[in-house]
């Protein structure tokens, strides 16, 4: 595997991991509406990352690309507002785990709308994974 995609995984890991704990902080501390309205805003980062390290402009305008990209953008705030509502009221150690299985669920709808090969090696991985949830959360 390549190097560099290992370390932007622990990078990746890392950063997500700690992310549960703060956003557990700042819930208790705040509340989720003002946690939230503190992610939207973080996002103007995202610019100016663009700005100063890729090649921002020219933009490609695609109508297909942009209502995947809103809908992408939809379920990813959704996610979130669910994921503080449950940070609310349950304990940390629970709520993390279980959200980390995401990626199961983007295994199995890569299998079937984009016939990607869900080998026995995924599938094996995908049976950890539920496992590992299973007795992190117990």
């Amino acid at each position: 595997m390549n190097p560099t995609v290992i370390l932007g995984g622990i990078a990746l890991l890392i950063l997500w991991g700690t992310w549960g704990l703060v956003a557990k902080f700042a819930t208790n501390e705040i509340g989720m509406q003002v946690v939230i309205w503190g992610q939207v805003a973080s996002l103007a980062l995202f610019p100016l990352y663009f700005v100063l390290f890729k090649d921002l402009l020219p933009v490609q305008w695609n109508g297909t690309g942009i209502a995947w990209g809103l809908l992408a953008g939809a379920l990813g705030i959704s996610g979130t507002i669910v994921l503080y509502l449950l940070l609310r009221s349950a304990p940390t150690s629970l709520v993390i785990p279980i959200s980390a299985l995401y990626p199961v669920v983007t295994v199995v709808l890569a299998y079937i709308f984009l016939r990607e090969e869900l080998s026995l090696t995924r599938i094996i991985g995908v049976v950890c994974a539920v496992a590992a949830v299973w007795l992190l959360s117990a």
